[in-house]
């Protein structure tokens, strides 16, 4: 992640009313606990990951997945790891709670960042967030393609200036 991302991936998390968040592609674990160490109020963490023999929808993501997924947090009790064959393209709705924030960060291939866009906005709840991570135009992941055509289509994506971040908020109820 560059220097800076986690900071604002910190404050985005902490800008909603928080109870549960989501991370697709928890890797070790490091983000997650950096957001429960540094965000109030949050009753549940899941973190989903694929095993060592997941092969990524992009090559250049070969070498991401880690023997030990959430390893940094696994001690921490609000946090729950789901490890699936091939990830969060594996879950549906019902596999998954209801959140308040969503961070994307798993497999960057079009048809992933499309999947885990779709399972997001099902799961937050209104007055939630869903942010993703590798926005950026260096052409090497779909994360930017796919965001930008959504935005094309009115979707109220937004980039954090200076950073790999974009996000989405879901309007609330009573908005």
């Amino acid at each position: 992640m560059p220097p800076g991302d986690l900071e604002v991936l910190i404050a985005l998390v902490r800008s909603v009313n928080l109870r549960h968040v989501i991370e697709f592609g928890v890797n070790v674990g490091r983000t997650a606990k950096a957001i429960l160490a540094n965000v109030p109020g949050i009753g549940g963490y899941t973190g989903i990951d694929v095993p060592l023999t997941y092969v990524p929808l992009l090559a250049l993501q070969l070498d991401n997945a880690v023997p030990n997924p959430g390893e940094m947090v696994l001690d921490d009790p609000r946090f729950k790891l789901i490890v699936s064959a091939r990830g969060s393209l594996d879950l549906t709705v019902d596999d998954l709670e209801p959140c308040d924030a969503v961070f994307i960060d798993g497999d960057h291939g079009l048809e992933a960042v499309m999947h885990d866009t779709k399972l997001a906005r099902a799961l937050v709840r209104p007055g939630g967030i869903i942010i993703w991570h590798d926005y950026h135009g260096l052409g090497v992941v779909d994360v930017k393609a796919a965001l930008d055509g959504m935005h094309r289509a009115g979707d109220p994506i937004y980039r954090v200036d200076d950073t790999w971040l974009a996000f989405e908020r879901k309007p609330r109820a009573d908005a």
